[in-house]
């Protein structure tokens, strides 16, 4: 049933070996295709592309602040400025950086956030209480609150280590949580029942792991 998977693994491919040609943000051509691929090939809804190339490629410590992991880069790349107002293209630009540093940049997309946001609400993080009304205490959200933490980057990384930490899903990389928790939905589709991954077969996500 993996293949299933196939055109995404030929996807992560292309990207993996075009930043590997082009690693940084020296010439904005590249930039540009690197940009138009990645909006192509995971639908992050990029209209403006030149202006998100843009965008990218006039900050000027972009390459060192990827490979020191500054989780401020996302909503500085996020965030578009347009005509008709702005526009936070937050999936997209997680994205991005996760195609330079994969394991420094958790992605984040509707599935995954979907995943988090069911199992907060059946309460399987103890860290963090569901109550369907607000709350003053910390930690404490409704679930609309929750999903917009989760739009926060810095509380979307920390959150996303706990997850790590509470499955015992250390020994893992992020890349290959993403890609069991995203290969997981796309093979069962309707079927796939997101509370099951509260009990991970660690020994399964290898094989979903859809970038090597």
């Amino acid at each position: 049933m993996y293949e299933k998977l196939e055109p995404y693994g030929i996807q992560e491919m292309l990207l993996k070996t075009l930043v590997k040609e082009h690693p940084d943000h020296t010439k904005r051509a590249a930039v540009d295709t690197k940009v138009k691929l990645l909006n192509l090939f995971y639908s992050t809804g990029i209209q403006a592309v030149s202006k998100m190339t843009d965008n990218i490629f006039g900050i000027k410590d972009i390459d060192a602040r990827l490979k020191q992991g500054d989780l401020t880069l996302v909503p500085q790349i996020a965030t578009l400025k347009l005509d008709g107002g702005e526009r936070f293209n937050y999936s997209f630009a997680t994205k991005y950086c996760a195609l330079h540093q994969r394991e420094k940049f958790p992605i984040y997309d509707s599935i995954v956030a979907d995943t988090f946001e069911s199992l907060f609400v059946k309460g399987y993080f103890p860290k963090y209480t569901y109550s369907r009304s607000k709350s003053k205490s910390p930690n404490t959200f409704t679930k609309g609150e929750f999903a917009a933490k989760l739009k926060e980057y810095d509380f979307y990384v920390e959150f996303y280590k706990y997850f790590m930490e509470l499955f015992d899903l250390t020994k893992y990389t992020v890349r290959e949580i993403d890609s069991y928790i995203w290969g997981a939905f796309k093979i069962a589709g309707t079927d796939f029942k997101i509370e099951q991954l509260a009990q991970l077969d660690k020994s399964k996500i290898a094989e979903v792991e859809i970038d090597k």
